[in-house]
This record gives C-alpha cells, structure tokens and sequence, in this order.
C-alpha cells in the first residue's frame, strides 16, 4: 500500500498526471489491492474498478465515497462469488476464505449512500464454443454522493480476465469469454468519475 502510494507521488511530480483521476484496477489479487487503495487512500482515489476478486481488508472506514465497478462470474472457480473457501491454489494445499461479492459491494453501497436494491442496465449474450455466457449490468442507482456502485455479473465465465485469452489452462481458470471486454468496460466506467480537487502531495 505504502509503496503504491509512493509510486503515485513521484509520478505526480515528474509527469502531468491529473491527480483528479487516478483510478484503481486489478485483476484476482490485483482486485483485492484496488479495493485497498479504495478504501485506504479515498481522497486519492476516485474510482476502482475490481476483477475476479473480493475485497479484504482489515478495517473499512473510506474517508470519502469512490466510485466501484466490480467484473465477476457466478461460476468463478477461484475467487468464488457467493464467498467461502476456495480451492487449493496450483501445486500446494494453500486454500484461501473468500467473501462473498454482494456482502462486499454492500459495504460500499452504505459508504457511496447508493440505492441498496440494483437495476439491470445492460444484458449481453455470446456463444463461447458451444456454451451461452451472459452479462448483466447491475447499477445502484441514484446515489446520495457523487461516487456509483455497478456490477458486471456474468454467467458461464471463469476466472479470467473478460475479453482475453487465460494464460493458464481452463482446468485451472475455467472457461474464458468474450461476452465482454472487461478493459473497455471498466474505462466506460471509471472515465465518468473525479474529484473536485487535486489531493495534495504527502
């Protein structure tokens, strides 16, 4: 967390970043590091967007609303998405507790004062070999700040990164998909969000 923080910091002085949008992504634990810069470093952060995994952190108390996007299949294999203890990670007996995606989005619903019950916004269809996967759009909308809550969830998909090829064999990550590109979807998203003002350097 520290050294993401101080990478932000040098970057802002050496470059024209735009210290309004700086947004936050990742990808399995990459997610779970997104989340944290989320909720640790919220005046910094305007908008996370999480892939195929949950958000664990040890305290939850942003100082200010982020917008959230969170990309996940009901059929993850790994990060699984209604939470409890997941399979083995390869070549070990290392096995992780997840929570559930609901319960975490949840937490950010109450913090971004957003509408506690979704709408479907969007609904997608593609056949992936022989079998259908599916996306819905779930917005909780309206919301009382000037962040947002929505959720891509698919259905059929793996662990993967939605839109491209797993470099990991599909025993391992199920299936892969391309009901959506999960990087186009999460520039959609995130690009609407900034603060008001820079936040300080320190």
């Amino acid at each position: 967390m520290s050294f993401t923080l101080a990478i932000l910091r040098e970057l802002a002085r050496d470059l024209p970043l735009d210290r309004t949008r700086v947004y936050a992504t990742g990808h399995s634990n990459g997610s779970m590091m997104a989340y944290r810069l989320g909720a640790e470093a919220s005046e910094r952060v305007a908008a996370v967007a999480a892939v195929a995994g949950m958000m664990v952190v040890e305290r939850f108390a942003p100082a200010r609303p982020v917008a959230v996007l969170h990309v996940h299949s009901v059929d993850d294999p790994r990060a699984l998405y209604r939470g409890g203890l997941g399979p083995a990670f390869p070549g070990t007996s290392v096995r992780s507790r997840h929570q559930s995606v609901e319960g975490g989005l949840a937490r950010w619903i109450v913090v971004d004062r957003c509408a506690t019950e979704p709408t479907v916004a969007d609904t997608r269809r593609a056949m992936v070999g022989q079998a259908e996967h599916i996306a819905e759009l779930l917005v909780h909308e309206p919301c009382e700040s000037e962040a947002a809550v929505a959720h891509w969830r698919l259905t059929g998909a793996g662990h993967g990164w939605p839109g491209h090829r797993s470099p990991a064999p599909e025993r391992i990550m199920g299936p892969d998909t391309t009901v959506i590109d999960a990087a186009e979807e999460i520039w959609r998203f995130v690009s609407r969000f900034r603060r008001a003002e820079a936040p300080p350097l320190r």
